[in-house]
């Protein structure tokens, strides 16, 4: 469907305030009756929706700004959706357009947008809840021990990757029966790694690779010994990685914002839907980040405590870190997954589109609520 253009909000950016920051605001919800392209409730229809979306991401631009899908739910019973995108630029125009472009000039034919006021969106659970929790889902990390004689580390990392795992319905429906507002906010930022990191990431595999093989040893001597299969996941993770992330590449964050305690089934079933592992934040500077992030369309690239456990910095580098945090188009596709219905369900999860927005001035954002 055609994307009409709303209202952004504009302001002043950079240490001198000498560049423009802005952010655009729809309301979005699914297409649902008889013009539905999605079929019944065989499968199809996620399945479809999921490849328009696909497509959808494929054409975004390459790098600046930030894209955010957030679903809000609890009290209504039904699921309020938008899509925010932040840009930067020079000027101020140009900023705008920076963020217009990062959600495209049609979105996939399952959805219809409408423009909606920035603030109201920034601020689905209130600018200042008297408890607020938050949990993000990452990707996993798994270790495994080095037994390779002369490796120079004692564990190998991987990150494993995301992928779709079916249905939203069952995320989409504990999300509507919260009983204090919650939302799943899903961010994407283009991002491209720099320059010299496909040099380091063939490195790594090559080195993981010398260590995986197998020795035969000596007539005389013997000592032959296997292929160490630690460092056989090593060297596959930095494969994988070394093409994965040559094509579209995206910074990724997946939160859950409660004014209220999140039962544990709602990142649960989330995590387990992409394959992630779901992270509740508890330090007051993970909590400030995140809410920081969350009530300005930021988005920080993931803590350094998101790490292996017990891992020295000798054992993981910057390229990892910054890895762990990047998805592929792929994957960026099963994270942010835009509302679809289908004929034939009983009720509806997402709300309609409203009449017409109620512009505001954006609130100040209010202190860190403490967490219960």
């Amino acid at each position: 469907m055609t994307v009409a253009q709303g209202g952004p909000s504009v302001e002043p950016h950079g240490p001198d305030g000498d560049a423009a920051l802005a952010r655009v605001a729809y309301r979005i919800a699914p297409v649902l009756g008889p013009s539905s392209p999605l079929g019944g409730p065989d499968g199809r229809h996620w399945a479809e929706a999921g490849a328009a979306e696909r497509a959808w991401l494929s054409g975004l631009p390459r790098l600046g700004g930030h894209l955010e899908l957030r679903c809000t739910g609890g009290e209504s019973g039904r699921i309020r959706a938008a899509l925010l995108a932040r840009g930067v630029a020079a000027a101020p125009e140009r900023a705008v357009d920076a963020a217009r472009a990062l959600v495209g000039d049609a979105l996939p034919p399952h959805v219809v947008a409408a423009p909606a006021d920035v603030a109201e969106e920034l601020y689905p659970i209130g600018t200042a809840p008297a408890v607020l929790d938050l949990y993000e889902v990452r990707k996993q990390l798994r270790q495994y021990r080095l037994a390779a004689p002369g490796a120079p580390r004692l564990m190998a990392t991987v990150a494993v990757p995301l992928g779709p795992g079916g249905s939203w319905e069952a995320v989409w429906a504990e999300l509507a029966r919260q009983p204090v507002p919650t939302c799943l906010a899903v961010s994407l930022e283009p991002f491209a790694l720099p320059t010299g990191a496909s040099r380091l990431l063939g490195r790594f595999a090559d080195t993981y690779g010398q260590l995986a093989c197998a020795s035969v040893g000596s007539p005389v001597w013997g000592q032959a010994r296997r292929g160490d299969p630690a460092a056989e996941a090593g060297q596959r993770f930095f494969e994988d990685a070394l093409h994965r992330y040559q094509g579209r590449v995206f910074r990724l964050r997946m939160l859950l914002a409660a004014a209220g305690p999140i039962p544990p089934i709602l990142p649960e079933l989330l995590a387990g839907l992409v394959g992630g592992e779901a992270v509740r934040l508890r330090t007051d500077a993970q909590r400030a980040r995140a809410w920081h992030d969350f009530s300005t369309l930021g988005l920080d690239p993931l803590p350094d405590s998101h790490r292996p456990t017990g891992a020295p910095d000798t054992e993981w580098t910057e390229l990892e870190q910054e890895l762990v945090g990047l998805v592929d188009l792929d994957e960026a596709t099963a994270a942010l997954r835009l509302p679809y219905e289908f004929p034939g369900r009983t009720g509806r999860l997402f709300a309609r589109l409203p009449e017409t927005p109620t512009p505001s001035t954006p609130p100040a954002p209010g202190d860190l609520p403490t967490l219960h």
